[in-house]
């Protein structure tokens, strides 16, 4: 816009020159073109535009009761104008274009975060596992072998002294080996544990949900079920420390583009029925929605309720 802008400035001063050179013009028209031509060229090195479109129409009209062509000269601030104008809304689509840009960066990196807390937990299960196993296989399996061994020792100790006693400790040793074998399946087929769906973690903590009188009903297949999850459990947790609620009612409904999770009480936050504040939780639980395109919104104007939206595609 810029560069039309001066090419629209030197076309009205070349038609003032000539509309001057045409006609019967004062001599004094030349200190008229020059002063609009400094004018000009202070408008792209001086940031006065308000003042200088202003000089530049006091100057027009002034001198047209000298010189009536000096009107052609009134171009030149509508092109301020228009100038002007054009600048501010390439700074707001700066501005636009600016917060978009942040906007992406900040949900990228939470996005970034909620990924590397699912790999940590997922990591800390793991560590957690393998130490159940191994203290499973010492408890169980590592002390019957211990003892079968001891056993065995002492049984072929009291056969070549041929003491009858080495048959029935004998017997005892494979009691021992056979519990020591039934200890191990057990523990290598609790290597795998089976998965519990998403669904069914959330129907778990509404079931261990002792506070008030919990209702849980589902439809659909959900994805996301991690954000679910603690959504879930910090939305109990707060009704545990600052609701009055009875009833509590968890509902997840599920199409081919969105996850909405509900959770509403007949309570009241602290016994207060004004607008809900953003509190540390709540304001963790918007950011693991908005960190994955979703949104949550919060209301009490009869009881409390979170609804929670997940889009099924990023």
């Amino acid at each position: 816009m810029k560069n039309y802008a001066i090419f629209a400035r030197l076309f009205t001063g070349a038609i003032l020159i000539i509309t001057w050179g045409l006609t019967d013009s004062p001599l004094s028209g030349v200190a008229f073109i020059l002063v609009l031509t400094a004018l000009s060229a202070a408008r792209y090195r001086f940031k006065l535009y308000k003042i200088l479109m202003l000089a530049e129409i006091l100057i027009c009209v002034g001198y047209a009761f000298i010189w009536l062509p000096a009107l052609l000269g009134l171009w030149l601030p509508l092109l301020g104008l228009l100038e002007d104008r054009w600048s501010e809304l390439e700074q707001e689509l700066l501005m636009k274009d600016y917060d978009d840009r942040a906007q992406r960066l900040k949900l990228e990196k939470q996005q970034a975060t909620v990924a590397l807390e699912r790999k940590n937990a997922e990591q800390l299960a793991q560590i957690n596992e393998r130490a159940r196993i191994a203290q499973d296989i010492h408890d169980h399996v590592g002390h019957e072998v211990t003892g079968a061994l001891i056993a065995v020792q002492t049984a072929l100790s009291l056969y070549e002294s041929g003491d009858s006693r080495a048959g029935e400790l004998l017997s005892q040793t494979v009691k021992r080996l056979e519990s020591a074998s039934v200890n191990l399946r057990e523990t290598v087929h609790n290597l795998k544990p089976a998965k519990k769906s998403d669904l069914e973690i959330l129907q778990e903590l509404c079931d261990n949900f002792e506070f008030c009188n919990i209702s849980f009903t589902s439809s659909g297949d959900v994805i996301h079920g991690e954000i679910l999850v603690a959504n879930l459990k910090e939305a109990l947790t707060n009704i545990v420390r600052h609701s009055t609620a009875t009833t509590v009612k968890v509902r997840v409904d599920s199409n081919a583009d969105y996850i909405r999770m509900t959770v509403s009480d007949n309570g009241n936050v602290n016994g207060v029925k004004n607008n809900p504040k953003l509190g540390l939780g709540l304001r963790g639980m918007k950011e693991r929605v908005q960190a994955v395109g979703g949104s949550i919104t919060v209301s009490n104007d009869s009881g409390f309720k979170i609804v929670c939206i997940l889009p099924k595609r990023g």
